[in-house]
């Protein structure tokens, strides 16, 4: 019995019909890597980390009779400075997060394609082993015909 598999090299593809996959063209990958690498979170976390720091030891340095010393200015500056930077660098990364998710939602709404299970026979598919499989018939009821 003669079979219809190509005798040429071949490719595999092992896939869970249960998993959605979606393709992606160079241009959606390059939008999603730029969006994706987020330098003002990083940025956002570390303003307000030096602000509130700065803020705390401003406060807890306060003398009750207020005087004002270059230590006491220093901490007020950079504690409001590093909160306000906090405030528009995290405003940065909200937008940019909101691009990151705009691009997986346009990669989403493309159409989709079945991939139905019973399209492939999957006994008539060679394995994957080095040495060449016996050719399996499509269904083996037919053969006896």
């Amino acid at each position: 019995m003669t079979s219809n598999l190509p005798t040429g090299s071949r490719q595999y593809l092992h896939y869970n019909p249960d998993r959605t996959d979606y393709s992606l063209t160079a241009d959606e990958l390059a939008r999603l890597e730029s969006a994706g690498s987020n330098l003002w979170k990083d940025v956002c976390l570390v303003s307000a980390s030096l602000g509130v720091s700065c803020i705390i030891n401003a406060i807890a340095g306060t003398p009750t009779p207020f005087v004002l010393s270059a230590a006491l200015f220093l901490n007020y500056l950079f504690g409001v400075l590093g909160l306000v930077l906090a405030i528009i660098f995290g405003i940065a990364w909200v937008k940019t997060h909101k691009g990151f998710r705009e691009i997986v939602g346009e990669i989403k709404r493309k159409p989709k394609m079945e991939i139905l299970p019973s399209t492939t026979n999957v006994g008539a598919l060679q394995s994957a082993s080095l040495q060449p499989a016996e050719p399996v018939a499509a269904h083996p009821a037919e053969g006896s015909k």
